[in-house]
C-alpha cells in the first residue's frame, strides 16, 4: 500500500509542478511555537512542498519537513533563534494525499505474501466442513478417509477402504513434514502413457529441516558418490540423511536405508520388427513370458539413447502386461536396437534392502565410503511353501539352480469356477505305467490344480487345448520314442533365495586450481543359493579403479580454449559382479560382445584416456582411447575423435569417428563408424547434409572369412530446418541407406532404403499446428521379399475461430502395429464389484464364454472380464483420430432482433474418436479414419464413438431442446475369432417450465444394437429399438423435488429369420429428493416395469431385449441417503431392492459408507 501511496503522490507533485494552474493561491497563517517539537497540520488539502515557507516576525527563515502522506508540518528546532510565533505560507493542491481511497481493500482479499500488504489481514470466521486432523496454522492438510461396507441376501458381506491425504508444513520449530498418503485398494498399476505418474497406492513421509532429511514408506534408494556402486530402487521403508560440519573444517554427510524391497532388477533386449511400433511384450530375464513392470521403474533405449515416456513423447507403456509401444515420432526398423532396464514385481520370499553412505569434504579432500546389501530371506517364503525335500534339492545343486524343478500339482475339493484335472494311469506298449493329467468337470475327480509353464517346442508333455471362460486348458500328449512332442510342461524351477551385497571406498584430492586425482576400491558378495553352500568360492570379488583428471586448465597456443582431459585404470576380478547395469547401454556391443552372460566370468583390466579442447558446443576436439583385456575372451581398443568447427562465422562442421580393433576369441572384430554433418544457418532456414558410415565385420582368422556382422552400412541425408530464432518450426529430411549382410562369408548389398520426414509446430494466429510425418521405403536386394512401406505421422492442432465461437482441436496419427490375439476369462469377485453375471443357459453346470454378460442389476455384478494376453501378433496399420468441434453464434447477436437472434439461440458439440487396426496394404485405407470401403476380413480392431448434440435455448430456464445422436463401433481379435459390437442412437429431449414450480421434458430415442461373433453363434443379434415417453417434475420448495416418469420402448430382433422376435416395455417410476444444503440429501426412487417377450429368455438376445428383467412384472427401488453427521463426518448409505417375476426370493441389497474430510 506504500508503494501505491508514493505513486499518486508523486503523480500529483509532477502533474502540479508542471501544470502550476493546478494549485490554488498562496495561503498565510501564523503559528504559535510551542516548548516541545512542533508539528503543524495546515490543511485538509495536500500542499505544494516547493511553495511552503516558513519564518518569524523579522523575517528569518526556518527549516522544515513536510510530510505528503499525513499532510504534517515539522519544524526543525533551532534554538539559538528565539521565537513565540511564526509564518507559515503555502499553496494547496485541489486533492487530499493523506486521505485513504479504496473501492475494496486489499487487505481483505489478498493473501499476506502480497508486497504492497500493510499489515496481516483480519480473519474471518469460515464454515469448513474439514476435520483438523493438526490443529497448528503452520500445517497444510487436505484429503479424506473413506470405509464402507456391502451387505445382502445375495452375496456375503465384504469391506473397504481408501485414504487420501496430502501434508506439508511446519510441524515444530525448525521441523517440517512433507506427506502424501494414498491407498485407493486399486489392483493394478497406472497407466504410462504420462511422463509423469501418479500412483493409485503409495505413501510418502517425510520430516527435515536443514540438516536433516528423515523419509519413510514408498520411498526410492539410489546410490550417491561411486564409481562402481549403481542403484536405483522402488522400495517400502526408511531413509535417514544428516548433514553436519566436523571440527569446523570437514562438511560431512551421511545417509542410511532400511527396506523391503518391491521387485528386481533386469535388463532384456527386445526384437523389433521393421515398421512395427508395438506392442512389444517385456519378458522376464529368464524369459518368463508375463512379468509385471514396476511403474516408473524402467529406462528404455534405442540404438543406445534414452527415450521419453508419453503419448506425446517417444512411447507407452502397460505396466500390468508388461507391453511397450512407440509413438508415431519414433523410426523403429529391422535393424534398431531397443533394450529395456526395469525392475519387475518378483515376491518369492521377503527381500530386504540395507544401504549406508558417508561423504566427507574439505576444500582439497574428499573420502566416501558405501554399503549396500540386497537379500533374500530364506525363512520367510511369500507365495511358495518350500517342503524340507523342496530345501533339501536347494541344497544340493549350489549355483545351479534351474537344475532345481518340481511339478506344480495342488490337490484341492472340485471347485465349478477354476480348470480342474483328474489323474489318469494308462500303461504302454512294454508295459510300464504312464501317468498323466486330463480336464474334468466330475465332481467325483476333478481334484488337481495344475501350473504349467512354457518351454521350447519338444521339451514339454503338454500342449495348449482350448480356451474357456475361466482359463486354458491344457492336454497331455504321449511321447514319440522318449522324445516329448509338447511346449508346455507340469515341472517349473524352485525359487531359490539370493543376495547381493558391495562395498566401496573411494577418496579425491585436488592437486592444484585444474588437476583431480582420484581412487576407489569396492568388494562384492553374491550368492546365488542361500540353501547351499556349494559353489560358494566364487562369491566375492573385488574392483579397483584409480585415475587422474584435469578440468578448465588454459594454455596461450590455443586461445580462447580450455584443456579437459582424463586418465583412468581400472581392475575387475573375475568373481566381482555388479550389482545393475553399470556401464554405458552398448558398453559390450561396442566391443564386439553381443551375447555374453553374467555368468561368464572373467578377470578385466580396462584403461581409458581422453583429452579435449572446448571453446563452445560449436567450437571443441576431442580425442578418447580405451584399452580393455578380459581374460580369455577379449583383447581390444578403442579410438573416438570428435571435431566440432564454425568457419567464417557462418558454416558448422560436426565430425564424430569410432575405430575398433579387437579379438573375441577366437573370432576378431573390426569396427569403423563416422558421423559428419555440415549446416549453413541463415536467418530463416538452416540447409544440411549429413554422411553416416557403420561398417563392423567379424573375421574368422584361420579361415579369412566374415563370419558376421552388427552393423555395416552408409547413409546419406539431406535436412532443411528453420533457425532456432524464428517463434516457428519446419523440417525436412530426405536419406538414402543401404545396409549390407553376410551372404556366404562375404559382406553383400542386403536392403536399400529411402525416408523422408517432414515437420511444423507453431502459432499461427488462431491457430496452433504440431505435426510430423515420416515415409519409408525398403528394399531387398538378395531376398525374393516384397518392399516394405513405413507411413507413420502425428499432427495435433487448435483453433479458436470468429471470437472463440468456433473451437476444433484434433489428433490424428498413423502408425505400423501389431493387434495382439487376446484371451478372456471370468473371475469371480464380491457380488457388486464385478461387471458381468453368469447365466447357465445350457444348465449343465459348466461356465462357458457365450454364457457370461454384461450385469446390469447390481446383485448380479458377481464376474470381472480380465483380458490374458498371448504371444501371438497379426501386423497391422494404425489410425488414431480424435475431433471435437465446439459452435454457437455470437452471445451479443441475443440482443438483436430477426435472424441473428434465432440464430443465437442454436449451439453444438460434436466429439469423433477413432482407433483403427488393419491388414490391407492398400495406402489411402491405412491414412483413412473411416472404415469405408474395407473389408471385414481386413478390419482386425476398431474402437470408434461419435457424438453429435445440437442445442436450442441451451441456457434459457423456461424452454429449450436437444437433438443427439450417439454411435458406437468396437471390434476386437480373440484367440477364437472376432467379436463386433456396434449401437446407433438418435435422442429427443425437450423441457418445459411450465411455471416456477412444475417442469414437463418429453423424451424420445430410436436407435439399433448389433452383435456379431464368428466363433459365438448365439452373440448374433440386430435389435432395432423405439422409445417414448413423458416426465414431469414438481419442486415446491429449494428443499424437495419430485418426478413421475413413464417410458414406452418397443424392441425387435430383425437378424431373427424364423419369427418375429419382439419385447414391449412399459417403464414407470416415482422419485423424490430431499436436499438440504450441507447436510442432508436423501434420494428415493420407485419404478415398475412390465415386459412382453415372445423370445427365448436365457439368450444373449434375450438378455438385451429384457435389459436384464423377466418377463411379466418387475419391480425395483431405491434409498441413497447422505447426511453430515459431524465436522468433518459424512454418512452415505444406499439400499437398493427388486421383485421380478419368476424370482425365487426378493434380492436386496445395502452399502454403507463413512468418510471424513481433512
Amino acid at each position: 500500500m506504500q508503494l501505491v501511496k508514493y505513486f499518486f503522490a508523486f503523480s500529483s507533485v509532477l502533474l502540479a509542478l508542471t501544470n502550476p494552474i493546478m494549485a490554488q493561491e498562496e495561503v498565510c497563517l501564523w503559528k504559535t511555537v510551542g516548548d516541545q517539537k512542533s508539528i503543524y497540520f495546515l490543511d485538509s488539502m495536500s500542499l505544494l512542498e516547493s511553495s511552503i515557507q516558513v519564518q518569524d516576525a523579522r523575517g528569518i527563515a526556518f527549516s522544515y519537513e513536510y510530510d505528503l502522506n499525513t499532510g504534517k508540518l515539522t519544524l526543525i528546532e533551532d534554538k539559538q533563534s528565539p521565537k513565540d510565533s511564526l509564518l507559515i505560507c503555502f499553496e494547496k493542491l485541489p486533492f487530499s494525499l493523506n486521505k485513504v481511497f479504496q473501492n475494496r481493500t486489499l487487505a481483505e482479499d489478498y493473501d499476506s505474501l502480497a508486497f504492497f500488504k500493510d499489515g496481516p489481514p483480519e480473519k474471518k470466521a469460515i464454515y469448513d466442513f474439514r476435520e483438523e486432523v493438526f490443529t497448528s496454522s503452520k500445517l497444510n492438510q487436505s484429503g479424506n478417509l473413506t470405509r464402507g461396507i456391502s451387505f445382502g441376501n445375495t452375496q456375503n458381506v465384504f469391506v473397504n477402504s481408501a485414504l487420501n491425504l496430502q501434508m506439508d508444513g511446519e510441524l515444530a520449530e525448525n521441523l517440517n513434514i512433507r506427506a502424501s498418503i494414498t491407498d485407493q485398494n486399486v489392483p493394478f498399476q497406472p497407466e504410462g502413457n504420462t511422463q509423469q505418474i501418479q500412483d493409485f497406492d503409495n505413501i510418502l513421509i517425510e520430516l527435515y529441516n536443514d540438516k536433516i532429511n528423515l523419509a519413510g514408506g514408498d520411498v526410492v534408494l539410489q546410490q550417491r558418490k561411486s564409481e562402481f556402486l549403481r542403484y536405483y530402487k522402488n522400495v517400502q521403508g526408511l531413509q535417514f540423511t544428516s548433514d553436519y560440519v566436523i571440527n569446523g573444517k570437514w562438511e560431512a554427510s551421511s545417509r542410511v536405508g532400511a527396506a523391503i524391497a518391491k521387485g528386481k532388477f533386469a535388463s532384456v533386449n527386445l526384437e523389433v520388427n521393421e515398421g512395427v511400433l508395438g506392442p512389444y511384450r517385456i519378458r522376464g530375464p529368464g524369459n518368463e513370458r508375463f512379468v509385471i513392470v514396476l511403474a516408473n521403474s524402467e529406462k528404455v533405449f534405442l540404438d543406445g539413447k534414452q527415450l521419453k515416456r508419453g503419448f506425446n513423447n517417444d512411447y507407452t507403456i502397460d505396466y500390468n502386461q508388461g507391453e511397450i509401444t512407440f509413438t508415431p515420432t519414433v523410426m523403429i526398423t529391422q535393424y534398431s536396437r531397443v533394450r529395456v532396464d526395469f525392475e519387475y514385481a518378483e515376491r518369492n520370499f521377503s527381500r530386504s534392502v540395507v544401504t549406508a553412505n558417508h561423504i566427507q569434504k574439505n576444500k582439497n579432500v574428499t573420502f566416501y565410503l558405501n554399503y549396500y546389501r540386497e537379500k533374500d530371506d530364506r525363512n520367510r517364503p511369500l507365495f511358495t511353501e518350500l517342503s524340507d525335500v523342496d530345501k533339501t534339492l536347494l541344497s544340493n545343486v549350489g549355483d545351479a539352480i534351474f537344475s532345481a524343478s518340481i511339478p506344480r500339482i495342488d490337490s484341492i475339493p472340485f471347485d465349478s469356477n477354476r480348470i480342474l484335472y483328474r489323474k489318469v494311469t494308462e500303461f504302454t506298449e512294454d508295459g510300464e505305467s504312464l501317468n498323466y493329467y486330463e480336464y474334468s468337470t466330475d465332481p467325483t475327480q476333478a481334484f488337481y490344480a495344475i501350473s504349467f509353464t512354457e518351454t521350447s517346442q519338444g521339451l514339454g508333455n503338454y500342449r495348449r487345448k482350448q480356451q474357456l471362460a475361466n482359463g486354458v486348458v491344457y492336454e497331455f500328449i504321449a511321447p514319440v520314442n522318449g522324445v516329448p512332442q509338447g511346449n508346455f510342461t507340469i515341472n517349473s524351477p524352485l525359487p531359490s533365495p539370493n543376495k547381493k551385497q558391495m562395498i566401496t571406498a573411494g577418496t579425491e584430492v585436488r592437486l592444484g586450481k585444474h588437476e583431480t586425482t582420484f581412487a576407489e576400491l569396492a568388494i562384492s558378495d553374491q550368492d546365488l543359493n542361500l540353501f547351499s553352500d556349494l559353489d560358494d568360492e566364487d562369491n566375492k570379488g573385488f574392483a579397483f579403479k584409480a585415475g587422474l583428471r584435469s578440468e578448465g586448465r588454459s594454455f596461450k597456443i590455443f586461445k580462447d580454449y580450455l584443456f579437459n582431459g582424463q586418465t583412468t585404470v581400472e581392475y575387475n576380478a573375475a568373481s566381482f559382479s555388479f550389482l545393475d547395469r553399470l556401464r554405458f547401454i552398448e558398453f559390450d556391443r561396442d566391443w564386439g560382445l553381443t551375447n555374453r552372460l553374467e555368468e561368464d566370468k572373467a578377470a578385466e583390466k580396462l584403461y581409458n584416456i581422453n583429452i579435449e579442447l572446448v571453446k563452445d558446443e560449436q567450437n571443441q576436439i576431442a580425442y578418447n582411447l580405451d584399452l580393455r583385456n578380459r581374460t580369455d575372451v577379449l583383447s581390444g581398443i578403442q579410438q573416438r575423435i570428435k571435431l566440432n568447427q564454425k568457419l567464417w562465422n557462418r558454416l558448422l562442421l560436426t565430425n564424430d569417428f569410432f575405430q575398433l580393433n579387437s579379438n573375441v576369441y577366437p573370432l576378431q572384430s573390426r569396427w569403423l563408424r563416422y558421423q559428419g554433418e555440415i549446416k549453413y544457418p541463415t536467418r530463416i532456414v538452416v540447409p544440411g547434409y549429413r554422411f553416416i558410415m557403420d561398417k563392423n565385420k567379424v573375421l574368422n582368422p584361420q579361415k579369412n572369412e566374415v563370419v558376421a556382422t552388427a552393423m555395416n552400412f552408409e547413409e546419406h541425408q539431406f535436412s532443411l530446418n528453420t533457425n532456432d530464432t524464428l517463434t516457428y518450426s519446419f523440417f525436412a529430411t530426405a536419406s538414402l541407406r543401404e545396409d549390407k549382410a553376410v551372404v556366404e562369408d562375404q559382406l553383400e548389398p542386403d536392403t536399400k532404403a529411402f525416408m523422408t520426414t517432414y515437420g511444423v509446430k507453431g502459432n499461427f494466429g488462431a491457430h496452433t499446428v504440431n505435426g510430423s510425418f515420416t515415409y519409408r521405403k525398403l528394399i531387398f536386394l538378395n531376398k525374393d521379399l516384397p518392399e516394405e512401406t513405413t507411413v507413420m505421422g502425428k499432427l495435433d492442432y487448435r483453433s479458436a475461430l470468429f471470437e472463440n465461437n468456433l473451437n476444433n482441436e484434433f489428433t490424428y496419427a498413423l502408425g505400423n502395429g501389431r493387434e495382439l490375439r487376446r484371451e478372456f476369462v471370468f473371475l469371480p469377485v464380491p457380488t457388486g464389484e464385478g461387471t458381468h453375471t453368469w447365466r447357465d443357459d445350457n444348465e449343465d453346470g459348466i461356465q462357458q464364454l457365450n454364457e457370461f454378460y454384461l450385469a446390469i442389476n447390481p446383485e448380479e455384478k458377481n464376474f470381472i472380464k480380465v483380458f490374458v494376453p498371448t504371444d501371438e501378433y497379426v501386423q497391422a496399420y494404425t489410425t488414431l483420430f480424435n475431433y471435437r468441434l465446439s459452435a454457437k453464434f455470437p452471445s451479443k447477436w441475443k440482443t438483436n432482433s430477426g435472424l441473428k437472434k434465432l440464430l443465437s439461440r442454436f449451439s453444438n458439440n460434436t466429439n469423433l474418436n477413432v482407433e483403427k487396426k488393419i491388414t490391407s496394404r492398400d495406402f489411402f485405407q491405412r491414412i483413412s479414419p473411416f472404415q469405408a470401403g474395407i473389408a471385414d476380413t481386413s478390419l482386425l480392431s476398431l474402437r470408434q464413438s461419435f457424438r453429435s448434440s445440437f442445442f436450442f435455448n441451451r441456457a434459457s430456464p423456461k424452454f429449450g431442446m436437444d437433438l443427439s445422436f450417439f454411435n458406437s463401433h468396437q471390434k476386437q481379435l480373440l484367440t477364437g475369432g472376432f467379436e463386433d459390437l456396434s449401437q446407433d442412437d438418435w435422442r429427443y429431449n425437450a423441457r418445459f417450465n411450465i411455471e416456477t414450480r412444475w417442469n414437463l421434458l418429453l423424451y424420445a430415442n430410436w436407435g439399433n444394437r448389433n452383435s456379431t461373433s464368428d466363433f459365438l453363434d448365439n452373440r448374433n443379434f440386430s435389435i432395432k429399438q423405439v422409445t417414448i415417453g413423458p416426465e414431469i417434475s414438481l419442486q415446491p420448495t429449494p428443499l424437495f423435488r419430485t418426478t413421475l416418469q413413464y417410458r414406452l420402448t418397443k424392441k425387435e430382433n430383425l437378424a431373427n429369420v424364423e419369427f418375429d422376435e419382439k419385447a414391449q416395455l412399459h417403464e414407470g417410476a416415482l422419485s423424490f429428493r430431499l436436499a438440504k444444503a450441507i447436510k442432508t440429501t436423501i434420494n428415493a426412487q420407485l419404478k415398475y416395469t412390465y415386459i412382453d417377450y415372445n423370445g427365448t429368455v436365457n439368450s444373449p438376445t434375450g438378455y438385451e431385449m429384457l435389459q436384464a428383467l423377466t418377463p411379466g412384472n418387475n419391480t425395483s427401488w431405491s434409498l441413497s441417503w447422505l447426511q453430515k453427521i459431524g465436522e468433518g463426518l459424512q454418512l452415505n448409505l444406499i439400499y437398493e431392492g427388486r421383485n421380478s417375476e419368476g424370482l425365487d426370493q426378493l434380492v436386496h441389497t445395502g452399502r454403507m459408507q463413512v468418510s471424513a474430510l481433512f
